[in-house]
């Protein structure tokens, strides 16, 4: 009996079933068909598919057929990306003006007016011969145009360059690795609280210490490209003509003779001062030279010493040795004691 009642039961279950199933199914397939409540003659005057105002906030498919309409225009979902990006602006401006007290003036109020500010600003020159500015300047990213604008109107613009690099992907992967390294931070402190043995204490102390360092590295990039995108940065390049001489009155005789003097005073001095300069430059050489000539004269003369030495006294013979007597010798050279027989006692003999 309760077998019997099962398999009614089951019976009764399965043709439900598919009763629900092909009435769920009729309206989809009619829906597919027609394309919209018009039916076929609506899908052969209009192709497109209906628009999700026409299609009943009660009906089981409203969902899909908003997903569809959103899959279908994929450029809204882009649009909201985009305009998160992270974009450092820069430029370089090079241009001559008239005046650069007028240039530089325009330029600070108008980066005080827009919150900017001069980050560099360097002047040379005089006023005679042309002064030449080299200026860096900080402005938010929204007035980085009008910037360029105004500048354009200073003067007459030599060469501009504009460039842009996109950080976006380094600013998110930073701001995950922060938020990852404070979590991280945090349980290691919590971590620190509930430790107990001393060895624990000193390995998560270095822990904590080197998630630290690497937070405070990654918080300084963040900072510093936070800063790049919110302030573009404009070098600008300005420089402007001498001023004319103004025109001198023909000279008397005695200011032409005074500027020759002069002329001819200052020349001179020029060039002792460079004679001078060119002495001092030459005494390290000078002494270089002195010590080598040094050298070799002071070798030359041990050599000569040493082959004097080697080859003996003057006269021949060994030291200690009379030398000999010369083969001839002039007539009266020898005297009474050279002579043969010796001394006066010869000289009487012969008398």
């Amino acid at each position: 009996m309760n077998d019997r009642k099962r398999t009614v039961w089951l019976a009764l279950l399965v043709v439900l079933s598919l009763i629900l199933g092909g009435c769920g199914g009729a309206p989809q397939s009619a829906a597919r068909d027609s394309g919209g409540p018009g039916g076929r003659s609506g899908s052969a005057s209009s192709p497109s598919p209906a628009p999700a105002a026409e299609v009943p906030a009660g009906t089981p498919w409203a969902g899909s057929v908003s997903f569809l309409d959103t899959a279908e225009n994929p450029g809204d979902e882009a649009a909201a990306p985009t305009a998160d990006r992270k974009i450092i602006q820069n430029a370089e401006v090079e241009l001559s003006v008239r005046d650069v007290d007028e240039a530089l003036t325009s330029i600070t109020d108008a980066l005080t007016r827009s919150g900017g500010y001069v980050q560099e600003n360097r002047v040379t020159g005089t006023r005679e011969q042309g002064r030449r500015v080299a200026m860096t300047l900080r402005v938010p990213a929204g007035n980085f145009g009008p910037l360029l604008d105004l500048l354009r109107e200073l003067g007459e613009v030599q060469s501009l360059r504009q460039w842009t690099n996109d950080v976006t992907e380094e600013y998110l992967d930073l701001e995950a690795r922060i938020e990852t390294g404070e979590a991280h931070l945090a349980q290691l402190n919590r971590l620190y609280e509930r430790s107990g043995t001393i060895s624990e204490m000193i390995e998560l102390e270095r822990e904590i210490a080197r998630v630290t360092a690497e937070l405070e590295s990654l918080k300084g990039r963040y900072n510093f490209l936070a800063n790049q995108v919110a302030f573009s940065t404009v070098s600008v390049f300005m420089y402007e003509p001498g001023v004319p001489a103004p025109a001198r009155s023909p000279q008397s005789l005695g200011e032409r003779m005074r500027d020759s003097f002069l002329f001819s005073w200052n020349a001179t001095i020029h060039f002792a001062e460079g004679l001078l300069v060119a002495l001092v430059g030459l005494i390290p050489g000078l002494l270089f030279l002195a010590v080598l000539v040094g050298i070799v004269g002071g070798v030359i003369w041990l050599i000569v010493r040493v082959r004097r030495g080697r080859g003996g006294p003057p006269g021949g013979g060994s030291r200690g040795e009379p030398a000999a007597r010369p083969l001839y010798s002039p007539p009266g050279a020898d005297t009474a004691g050279d002579r043969p027989g010796g001394g006066a006692g010869a000289g009487q003999a012969e008398g």
